[in-house]
């Protein structure tokens, strides 16, 4: 079969072809359809530890058709629909049985840097991990579903609590994350601030529902906030780009009680600068101040992302489309912040 497959740290992925993956009892063997391409992808291959072997086949957005089950699958079959989750679990700690996988002790990695993912014809996966597609969602909108809307869903209502009046600054508003965070915000009920550096991707943030944009070149992000605030701040600030300049504006942008939720990674191996940022305890005390770190979502929330689809509730974002043999054209441009929404690779039936 066909793959990009990566072979150093930070290094490219190229096309190549390697045998299809054989299954253990417990997997599925996945004919892959859609892919998403996003950031995830390409920090993660570029910070040490993430990837756990090499040769690897990155892309954990996948949607896909089962074309063959291990002996002791029950809950899938060939011809099934699915799109996958991005962590790989124990399934039994008391983290996993109450809806909390992402914060499993016995974590053994990500799709696509522990395991080979969907930058490729075909992979396997742990049948656990599946998820089925509803009749009505495309594929391609499968694969978005999988990382890029469902991580907002976890972060606007559980993390963020973002409840009807309320205002939201989304710093990062115009990515493939931050689109469809706008979207989730407003759905919950919010007033959108949405932030971002380009016209291209405000423009598109303010077409998804944004009620308002900030440009971040123009003037201190916290400065235009409490100017489009009448001086009280957010409710909620949701920081997807989660620099140190950025995670200091959103703290300084909230009102009394409100949450920063980090969604955000931006490693110095891999952008070179430090993220750590600064926290002034007064302020936190007297404003009475939350900062929460999202973490990905449920099997569960995964579900009820792909069922808003089948709704039309939300809407999957990408501009961009390639072949399978173009994802390290993507990479480059998501290295250079140059895609608006998120992009992915489509596979031919």
């Amino acid at each position: 079969m066909r793959a990009m497959v990566l072979r150093e740290l930070g290094g490219p992925v190229r096309l190549e072809e390697v045998p299809v993956p054989k299954i253990g009892p417990n997997d599925v063997l996945l004919r892959v359809r859609a892919t998403g391409v996003g950031l995830t992808v390409v920090i993660m291959i570029a910070a040490p530890g993430r990837v756990t072997a090499y040769p690897r086949i990155p892309g954990h957005e996948v949607a896909g058709e089962v074309v063959e089950v291990g002996s002791e699958v029950v809950t899938a079959k060939p011809g099934d629909r699915v799109t996958c989750h991005f962590y790989l679990t124990c399934k039994v700690c008391p983290y996993c049985r109450s809806g909390r996988e992402t914060l499993c002790p016995e974590f053994r990695g990500y799709v696509g840097m522990a395991c080979d993912g969907g930058y490729a014809e075909y992979m396997a996966i742990p049948a656990v991990n599946l998820c089925p597609i509803p009749a009505g969602v495309s594929d391609l909108e499968a694969a978005i579903a999988a990382d890029a809307i469902c991580t907002p869903l976890h972060a606007c209502r559980e993390e963020a609590r973002v409840g009807p009046g309320d205002h939201v600054l989304i710093v990062g508003a115009g990515g493939g994350v931050g689109i469809h965070a706008v979207q989730m915000a407003k759905l919950c009920g919010g007033y959108v601030l949405a932030a971002d550096v380009g016209d291209a991707k405000l423009e598109m943030a303010q077409a998804m529902g944004a009620d308002e944009v900030i440009d971040a070149r123009r003037e201190e992000l916290s400065r235009q906030v409490f100017a489009r605030t009448d001086g009280r701040g957010v409710d909620a600030a949701i920081d997807i780009v989660a620099s140190s300049e950025t995670l200091e504006a959103c703290v300084r942008s909230l009102a009394r009680a409100g949450r920063l939720v980090i969604i955000g990674n931006r490693p110095k191996e891999v952008f070179g600068a430090d993220p750590t940022f600064r926290v002034d305890p007064q302020l936190m005390l007297n404003r009475m101040l939350e900062i929460h770190g999202s973490r990905y979502v449920s099997l569960a929330e995964l579900a009820q992302t792909l069922e808003l689809l089948r709704q039309r509730r939300i809407k999957a974002i990408v501009t961009r489309t390639f072949p399978l043999q173009g994802a390290e054209e993507a990479h480059q441009l998501l290295r250079m912040n140059a895609l608006v929404g998120r992009a992915a690779l489509i596979q031919d039936a």
